[in-house]
C-alpha cells in the first residue's frame, strides 16, 4: 500500500475513534462549546489541527469567551480548506499520521515512585486551581488575579505555594505547556518570586497523560519555578508530593498515570506506591490530612467518572476518618460537596480554564450530595457561560480559610476547613 494512502486510512480511523470520543466536563454540546475529547488519540489530532493554524497564521484559534464558535469555524476552514490541510493534502495527512503513529509507539513517560517532599509553615497561604492550561483569555485573567494573591501574601509575610491540579490541553504536549502555562504572565508565579521561596506545583491530568506525559514531567516540571517537586534522593521531577507543616499534610495524588498509552483517563487511577504512601503519612502523626487530586471522589454530575479504584485503593484512610478536606479538579466546575466516605470537606475545583455552559437556573436546587456550587455566569447570544476560578487557602494551626475568587478578582465563596 501507498504510504501516503496507508496514512490516509490511518488517520481517518483515527478521526472516526475522535468522532465517538466523549468530550470533557461540561463539553458536550456540539456548536456549542468547544470539544475537548477524552480520549488520547482524538486530543493528539486536535493537537495537530492547532499545530496547522498556527503555522497557517490564523489567529484566535483557542476557545474564547468572546465567541466560542471561532475555534470551531477554524477548525472546519482546515479540514475542508481546498488546497492546504484537508482531506486530499497528502503531504498533510501523513505528516499528522506520523506523529500520532510516533507518540503511541513512544509510549509514556515512566512514573517516578518516589514523592517530593517540602516542609511549610502554619500560616502559609496556597492558591489551588484546576484545569487551568487551556490558554484561553479568561484563564489568562484567572492567573492575574492569582499573582495578586501571590503578591498580597509575600506583603503580608506568607509563605506562598501554588497548585494546579492538573490538565494542559490538548495533550500535554511540550509546545502547549510552554504557550498554555510557561509563557511570560501566563502562569501566576514569576522567576524572582520562585528565587523568594515561591513554590509551584503540578498534578498530572488525563490531558496531560494523552501526550503521553512527556510535556509534563520533561518540560512543566524541569522549569525552574517548580524545582521543589522533585524526589529524593534522585532529584527527578515525580508527579506526587507532601506539603507538610507543623499542623497539616497536604498530599498531592497522581490519578492519571497509566501504562496504557489509550487510555481515555476518564476515570481515576492509582499507580503504586501512592496508596501505601498516604497510609504511611496518615499513620505517622495527628496532622490534619488535606488530599489533592486530578481525579473525583465525587460528583453529581458525571457519576461515570467516578470509578472504583480511588475509594478501594485509600479505603483504610477513608475508613478512619483521618481525611480533612480532598480537593480535585477533572469536572470543569466548582462544588462543594456534604461529608462523604470519611472526607469531611469535600470540594471540586476544576473551574479554572475550559469554557463551560451553565445549563440550570440559578435558584435551581444543587443536587445531592452537593452541598453549594458556582453559578455565577455571564451571558453571550443567550447562553449562560459559568465564570472561571481559583482557591486560596491560608492556613492556621486550627484551621484553613479558604476563599473562591473568580475571573473577575470577587470573591464568590468562602470555607472554613477543621
Amino acid at each position: 500500500m501507498d504510504r501516503r494512502e496507508d496514512a490516509s486510512t490511518w488517520l481517518a480511523q483515527a478521526v472516526g475513534r475522535g468522532v465517538q470520543a466523549p468530550a470533557s466536563s461540561g463539553g458536550n454540546r456540539p456548536g456549542k462549546t468547544p470539544y475537548m475529547a477524552r480520549d488520547p488519540v482524538a486530543s493528539l489530532f486536535q493537537s495537530g489541527l492547532e499545530r496547522s493554524l498556527r503555522d497557517a497564521g490564523l489567529r484566535d484559534h483557542t476557545p474564547s469567551h468572546r465567541d466560542p464558535l471561532t475555534w470551531l469555524l477554524n477548525m472546519l476552514w482546515l479540514v475542508l480548506h481546498p488546497v492546504r490541510f484537508g482531506p486530499t493534502d497528502a503531504d498533510w495527512v501523513v505528516m499528522v499520521g506520523a506523529a500520532m503513529l510516533d507518540r503511541l509507539a513512544r509510549g509514556n513517560h515512566a512514573f517516578n515512585p518516589n514523592p517530593a517532599r517540602h516542609e511549610i509553615s502554619d500560616d502559609a497561604r496556597i492558591l489551588v486551581v484546576g484545569d487551568w492550561g487551556s490558554g484561553v483569555p479568561r484563564a489568562r485573567e484567572v492567573a492575574r488575579h492569582m499573582a495578586r494573591e501571590v503578591a498580597e501574601g509575600l506583603a503580608a509575610d506568607r509563605e506562598v505555594h501554588v497548585i494546579h491540579l492538573g490538565d494542559v490541553y490538548y495533550s500535554g504536549l511540550e509546545e502547549e505547556v510552554r504557550e498554555h502555562v510557561l509563557a511570560p504572565g501566563m502562569w501566576p508565579v514569576t522567576a524572582a518570586q520562585a528565587e523568594q521561596g515561591v513554590t509551584s506545583w503540578s498534578l498530572n491530568g488525563n490531558h496531560d497523560m494523552y501526550g503521553g506525559g512527556y510535556g509534563y514531567f520533561d518540560t512543566l516540571l524541569r522549569d525552574p519555578r517548580f524545582r521543589a517537586q522533585r524526589s529524593t534522593p534522585d532529584n527527578q521531577p515525580t508527579s506526587f508530593f507532601r506539603l507538610t507543616s507543623p499542623s497539616w499534610d497536604l498530599l498531592g495524588l497522581d490519578t492519571s498515570w497509566d501504562e496504557d498509552v489509550l487510555s481515555t483517563g476518564m476515570v481515576g487511577v492509582l499507580e503504586s506506591p501512592q496508596a501505601k504512601f498516604v497510609e504511611d503519612v496518615a499513620g505517622e502523626s495527628q496532622r490534619r490530612l488535606v488530599l489533592l487530586s486530578h481525579h473525583q471522589l465525587l460528583s453529581a454530575y458525571d457519576p461515570g467518572d467516578i470509578g472504583p479504584t480511588l475509594a478501594h485503593d485509600l479505603a483504610p484512610v477513608l475508613n478512619s476518618g483521618r481525611v480533612t478536606a480532598w480537593l480535585w479538579g477533572h469536572e470543569h466546575r466548582l462544588m462543594a460537596f456534604e461529608p462523604r466516605q470519611g472526607v469531611k470537606f469535600p470540594r471540586c475545583v476544576g473551574h479554572g480554564g475550559v469554557p463551560t455552559l451553565m445549563e440550570h437556573a440559578e435558584n435551581d436546587p444543587v443536587p445531592e450530595p452537593g452541598l453549594w456550587e458556582e453559578r455565577h455566569f455571564f451571558k453571550l447570544r443567550g447562553d449562560h457561560w459559568a465564570r472561571f476560578g481559583f482557591a486560596v487557602l491560608d492556613l492556621s494551626p486550627q484551621s484553613i480559610a479558604v476563599r473562591y475568587v473568580d475571573e473577575r478578582g470577587e470573591l464568590t465563596h468562602e470555607d472554613t476547613i477543621e
